[in-house]
């Protein structure tokens, strides 16, 4: 589940990345500067479009990556619980991207993203060789 949930994180992250790009119209990845954040929020806009679907697609990913990773869980309700339950926590996760962005900026997201999908790689390989050593 922790795979799962770090799998969701860094396609949060990067969404956040994408948004923070769209929003400066900066090729800059330096930490972030004071901004003006009273203007009205477009939802119309490129970057509210990205940000929400982008927020979509890490929970789903989430999900899906839980579902298929617990596969050795013969229970479809036991699984699809879990499944549900990885995609809350990873939206529980996500709001580490408003500390890390207002520390460290672009650099700092694109950091999480890659330490979240290094994580997610190396629980998720864990997880199959243990699944795969259990079926021998």
């Amino acid at each position: 589940m922790a795979a799962a949930v770090l799998l969701g994180l860094s396609v949060v992250s990067l969404t956040v990345f994408g948004v923070d790009r769209i929003r400066s119209g900066l090729p800059a990845v330096a930490p972030a500067a004071a901004t003006d954040t009273s203007a009205a929020v477009d939802l119309g806009s490129t970057a509210a479009t990205l940000l929400l679907s982008g927020t979509f697609a890490g929970v789903l990913v989430a999900a899906v990556a839980a579902w298929l990773l617990l596969a050795p869980i013969v229970s479809y309700y036991r699984r699809g619980g879990l499944a549900m339950a990885s995609a809350f926590a990873a939206i529980l996760l996500m709001l580490v991207c408003m500390p890390v962005h207002q520390l460290l900026g672009q650099a700092g997201l694109l950091g999480l993203a890659v330490l979240a999908l290094c994580g997610a790689l190396v629980l998720g390989w864990q997880s199959r060789r243990v699944a795969i050593a259990r079926s021998e």
